[in-house]
């Protein structure tokens, strides 16, 4: 059984702690850190754990850290753990900087730990049903992908947010890697992508609204909109596939309120075939679960496995956004 310790008690930690507490037979949470006591004494009180305000105090305690800080710290944080000879489940985005990201391949190789980066999307049931689908070309070649994420950060933003310094950029830099991960996977190396921002109605230095446009290798052409800015979020996540002979669509639905609910708000997702005849193809309550990606990362620990989400697939896809962000930078195309 592995001894982790969650570094970070935000918004995204309650969700950790519920795949862990699915998975207790294979590990257990040993403390908590965060400079905020009373959002991380909540954390640990749940889950029978320790707190801690600096973590470095008790790296040797763990096996494994889960390092859920906001994005300007993942750097130094993940390094410190690599170095104590901790694997790491990092959440998204992997750093800020490419130069950061290369320094952390490295550290990981030789101190031959796991670090894996948090894209969960590609490890859910539906996201593996819907590729299968599309790699068998079962409704023909794949012409083009377009996914859209329409999300509100009202009562959920937090002040590192708003700046670009510690965001890294805006809404497509921190969390269209959830779809873009997916294109990556399905559709492999990318010949151009570029991108346009906009800030509608969230005060934040980075765009709260964008589209990426990419061209595979193989032909696909792909879109990624994402917005922060939603005045009423619909279908959370949905991802459209045409082929030659039907549209293949995957949403992924809250039933509640995700924000206030966290782990406890229920989820449907779906795939449906519009061609000549439309037909739900897969259906299942899966949203926000993270237990299939912890699930994965505690496999590589054991066995010394690669992760899907490593750092090198991390650092592509960090890749890609910087480039187009530099291309919009020069053609004006992420101004406000």
């Amino acid at each position: 059984m592995q001894k982790v310790g969650l570094i970070g008690a935000g918004w995204i930690a309650p969700f950790h702690w519920a795949a862990l507490e699915q998975l207790r037979e294979r590990g257990r949470v040993v403390w908590v850190a965060d400079p905020d006591a009373s959002r991380g004494k909540q954390i640990a009180e749940r889950a029978g754990a320790q707190f801690l305000i600096d973590y470095r105090q008790a790296l040797n305690q763990v096996d494994c850290a889960f390092v859920l800080v906001p994005h300007h710290l993942h750097y130094s944080v993940t390094l410190d753990c690599l170095r104590a000879g901790l694997h790491v489940l990092l959440e998204k985005p992997m750093a800020n900087t490419l130069d950061q990201i290369d320094e952390m391949i490295s550290v990981a190789e030789q101190s031959g730990k796991t670090l894996m980066i948090a894209y969960p999307h590609r490890y859910r049931e539906g996201f593996k049903v819907f590729k299968k689908i599309l790699d068998e070309n079962r409704y023909g070649k794949l012409i083009s992908m377009d996914s859209f994420m329409d999300e509100t950060v009202e009562g959920y933003i937090a002040p590192w947010m708003t700046k670009v310094a510690t965001l890294g950029g805006g809404c497509l830099f921190s969390a269209s890697g959830h779809m873009l991960d997916i294109m990556l996977w399905i559709c492999g190396d990318v010949r151009a992508a570029h991108m346009v921002g906009t800030r509608g109605r969230v005060a934040m230095e980075g765009e709260d609204t964008a589209t990426c446009i990419i061209k595979f290798r193989n032909g696909v052409i792909g879109t990624v909109r994402h917005t922060w800015a939603s005045p009423k979020p619909r279908i959370w996540y949905t991802m459209n596939a045409m082929c030659e002979k039907a549209y293949v669509t995957l949403t992924t639905t809250p039933l509640g309120n995700a924000t206030t609910e966290g782990p406890g708000c229920k989820w449907q997702t779906r795939i449906t075939s519009y061609g000549a005849q439309e037909e739900i193809l897969f259906e299942n309550d899966q949203g926000l679960d993270l237990k299939p990606e912890v699930e994965h990362f505690f496999t590589c620990v054991e066995t010394g496995g690669r992760p899907n989400t490593d750092g090198m697939a991390a650092r592509k896809l960090t890749q890609l956004v910087l480039g187009a962000y530099d291309g919009a930078r020069k053609e004006g195309a992420n101004v406000f």
